[in-house]
């Protein structure tokens, strides 16, 4: 119980209790509810009046109790309405419709060659948002909002993408714009904070409260999960780990620093390295990573030093924030068992003892789908865990 507290405030994060409980445990009864969270029945059943009406909750079967007499379960009601889910990433975007029991309804990806330009993707995204809310609308089901994970810096202040180095993108302010635009609640996230979030709701971080998920592709980048909630920092940069320094006389970053853990693990380093060492020409990171997999000595090597760079990255993360478990996603999730030697040994030099030996080492689950399941999570967050501070 929050004390002190409005009453307003309190209702909003009892409903809020309310709501995850039934997204993470699936149907519950109000006696289930009011026993988990504490709140008196009559409590329960005023909030759970509410979310009925609103279409959010809906009674699903009958079970029997344990007085033997049938009780009516509750449950987050898939026609409650949907959420829109996209991803913008250097050459493509992905978005994702659900309903609000995050079943997807629709999916597309769009490739966008030999381009940056901020406004071709902005209207390309655009076209992909109309036809998903048009998709929505023949289902009857209302647009809860729009999640954005954007490959950059989100300054969570002003709500604006501050700078994408692969994009080349400064101060593009989506959220006002589409928010607008398309009348909707509209939220951008850094694609390794929604990635974060999406393995918490979804995937290999459920039941963790503490987590890093470190991703790589073109670029690297991590986010926080810290007692449940994403940790942003004072502006929303917290995270940028391809950013930090490991070699100082390295390789020029796009950021314009030296050495940079980007410029020793990004997804065209280990293409180019690979090319000179074997001499083969436009051999995609998938194909090598398929090489690795099957025994080629050279592709070990490169994931083998990639694991001691990662090693690297992460230790003094570790050290600094000690969480539960690492999650490698995209490109590390599709390559986990050719780095992961190499990691453990470089965090079992370098690491505090004490922060290394219960440390949980995952794959993430939904690999590259990670981003645009976490821009779906970050509707559902915004609506489900109602930010009351």
């Amino acid at each position: 119980m929050l004390l002190g507290a409005d009453q307003s405030i309190a209702r909003k994060y009892n409903r809020a209790q309310i709501l995850n409980r039934l997204r993470v445990q699936g149907a519950a009864s109000r006696a289930d509810l009011a026993r988990q969270t504490g709140l008196t029945r009559s409590t329960i059943s005023r909030i759970i009046d509410d979310l009925m009406e609103e279409k959010l909750v809906h009674e699903i079967s009958e079970n029997q109790n344990s007085f033997g007499r049938p009780g009516t379960l509750l449950a987050l009601n898939p026609s409650g309405g949907s959420a829109i889910g996209m991803e913008i990433g250097v050459h493509f975007i992905s978005i994702m419709l659900t309903d609000f029991a995050s079943s997807p309804l629709w999916n597309d990806r769009i490739e966008i060659n030999d381009s940056i330009d901020s406004d071709i993707y902005i209207s390309k995204a655009e076209a992909l948002i109309t036809k998903a809310i048009s998709i929505s609308e023949q289902k009857k089901l209302s647009v809860k909002g729009i999640g954005v994970a954007i490959w950059g810096m989100v300054n969570y202040q002003t709500h604006s993408i501050h700078f994408a180095p692969n994009l080349s993108w400064r101060d593009i302010s989506l959220e006002s714009r589409w928010g607008k635009l398309f009348n909707v609640p509209v939220i951008i996230e850094n694609d390794a904070n929604a990635a974060a979030l999406g393995e918490y709701y979804f995937g290999n971080g459920q039941g963790i409260d503490d987590f890093i998920y470190l991703s790589m592709d073109i670029g690297v980048g991590s986010g926080i999960m810290s007692k449940g909630r994403l940790f942003r920092g004072v502006s929303g940069y917290a995270g940028e780990i391809g950013h930090v320094t490991i070699n100082q006389k390295g390789t020029l970053c796009n950021c314009g620093k030296r050495g940079c853990l980007e410029t020793e693990i990004g997804r065209h380093i280990i293409i180019e390295r690979y090319r000179k060492l074997t001499s083969l020409e436009n051999i995609p990171l998938e194909h090598i990573i398929e090489r690795g997999q099957a025994g080629d000595p050279i592709a070990r090597k490169i994931f083998d030093d990639a694991g001691v760079a990662i090693g690297l990255g992460i230790c003094s993360a570790i050290n600094l924030l000690n969480p539960g478990a690492i999650i490698f996603g995209w490109s590390l999730g599709e390559a986990y068992n050719l780095f992961l030697p190499a990691v453990q040994r470089t965090l079992r030099e370098k690491c505090s003892p004490g922060f290394y030996e219960n440390l949980q080492l995952k794959p993430s689950r939904m690999g590259s789908n990670d981003a645009v399941y976490g821009s779906i999570a970050l509707v559902l967050d915004e609506i489900i865990r109602e930010t009351i501070y």
